[in-house]
């Protein structure tokens, strides 16, 4: 899971950092209010996040996490326990609120709680796109198609690849046609095409599938 930890205690930071990489997640870091803006990028799912920064206030975070991210679980992180500063908070948007000092395993156990709920959630999730993963229908506000199964499949890596701060490359697409001698590269290409078109056909104009040429795919999300 792709998470972004905000904390101007370097030492607290570096242990958080450890103990989730060692967790198998990918982890980034921000020590003040300005990092923390510069790192909110497409695919970050959890955002750990200190309220007291250096310059500025941490729930000021929250807004334009929750607006250009991918709506990412925030868990504020804060020496302040009492009832007023909790009502602020979740009231920003914070989704949980642990008080500082606070054991290492209470926060694990939160993080695989939210890990678990993504992974058996039967929406994919992509900014404003929801896409369910029985039937295929892709809804942007009040438009909507089914998608053909081969490009909810492209849709599906590219987000798992997101998470991971990964491009997917063509041979993962449409690895079982590679062993039949198909040309995958003009297959990719066509399927890309003819997802992002989907993509226009509901109305959405800030999720773009991205080519990084030579590279692979990715996703990207604008606004």
């Amino acid at each position: 899971m792709n998470i972004l930890v905000v904390e101007d205690n370097l030492e607290l930071c570096r242990s958080l950092v450890d103990l989730l990489t060692l967790e198998g997640h990918a982890v980034s870091e921000a020590h003040t209010f300005a990092e923390a803006r510069s790192e909110i990028k497409f695919g970050i799912m959890l955002v750990l996040l200190d309220r007291m920064l250096p310059d500025g206030r941490g729930e000021q975070l929250i807004e334009p996490l929750k607006r250009k991210g991918h709506n990412p679980h925030v868990i504020m992180l804060t020496a302040l326990s009492d009832m007023e500063s909790k009502r602020v908070c979740y009231e920003a948007g914070a989704d949980d609120y642990i008080s500082k000092p606070f054991d290492m395993m209470e926060l694990l156990y939160k993080v695989n709680a939210i890990q678990k709920r993504e992974a058996s959630s039967s929406f994919l999730q992509i900014g404003p796109l929801r896409i369910d993963r029985v039937s295929g229908e892709m809804q942007h506000g009040k438009s909507y198609l089914v998608l053909p199964p081969s490009q909810f499949r492209l849709l599906d890596a590219l987000y798992r690849k997101s998470l991971l701060s990964e491009k997917l490359r063509p041979e993962e697409i449409l690895a079982h046609e590679a062993q039949m001698g198909i040309d995958v590269r003009r297959r990719v290409r066509s399927l890309v095409t003819r997802t992002r078109n989907s993509i226009q056909e509901v109305g959405c104009k800030t999720v773009n599938i991205q080519s990084d040429y030579g590279r692979g795919y990715h996703l990207e999300l604008h606004g």
